[in-house]
């Protein structure tokens, strides 16, 4: 019965949908740590056999505590269900797909468990925190505009539209969005970030509540939520 409540919720959420994809996965159900609710986790085993690994680098634990010596605040971010803000392509969507009781179903959204999501993942938030976040022209007016002044890009037409758009990820895939950054624009945080968790240090409250309001700018931008549960402030 839970396991039809999940497929259920993924479905209304637009998260999975039906699939005539010739592969076909299998599923684990796995009890969560409060004994109650369950997690569907998925066995790509096979799949991440056919799969070319990306040569996308993960960045190195020692690089990302270059700087933290100094500071004396930190805070720990943790992307929620952070690869669902990836849309799948066609192709993989098809290997995406897998079996269970209440039928066949593939992802609309990057799951878990596939050979190079994390590195995919990876790469979107570089490109969040390094600044490729430079909308083409039309799409720039529909930015709200205390967007535009913490990013410190110009909306083109002199103001904002009052009409407000769907989420931009409804629309196209975030490497569509990989449009080259101006020079004058750096890091918001620097490298920080290791896959769906972003760390952060400051020399003083006042900065890492600074840091703080542009990054929630730079991830709202990029339609990437981040879970408060999970995540540590001041500590």
């Amino acid at each position: 019965m839970k396991v039809y409540e999940l497929i259920k919720k993924l479905l209304e959420k637009g998260l999975v949908e039906h699939s005539e994809s010739p592969w076909a996965s299998p599923i684990v159900i796995v009890l969560k740590k409060n004994g109650v609710d369950i997690r569907m986790c998925i066995d790509y085993r096979i799949v991440n056999t056919f799969i070319k690994l990306s040569n996308y680098p993960l960045p190195l634990i020692d690089d990302l505590l270059i700087g933290f010596e100094s500071a004396m605040w930190f805070m720990s971010l943790d992307m929620a269900s952070g690869f669902w803000a990836i849309r799948m392509t066609e192709r993989a969507k098809l290997i995406s797909a897998f079996v269970c009781p209440f039928g066949h179903f593939q992802w609309v959204r990057m799951p878990f468990g596939l050979k190079n999501a994390p590195l995919v993942y990876q790469a979107v938030i570089n490109n969040c925190l390094w600044g490729f976040v430079r909308l083409p022209p039309e799409e720039e007016a529909d930015v709200d505009q205390d967007v535009l002044d913490f990013l410190q890009l110009e909306c083109p037409g002199g103001g904002v539209t009052e009409e407000k758009v769907p989420a931009l990820t409804d629309t196209m895939t975030v490497f569509q969005r990989n449009i080259s950054t101006p020079s004058h624009m750096g890091p918001v945080l620097g490298r920080s970030s290791y896959i769906d968790d972003i760390a952060h240090g400051a020399v003083s409250w006042d900065q890492l509540c600074e840091d703080l309001n542009k990054l929630l700018f730079r991830l709202r931008c990029w339609n990437i939520s981040v879970s408060l549960l999970k995540s540590e402030f001041g500590k």
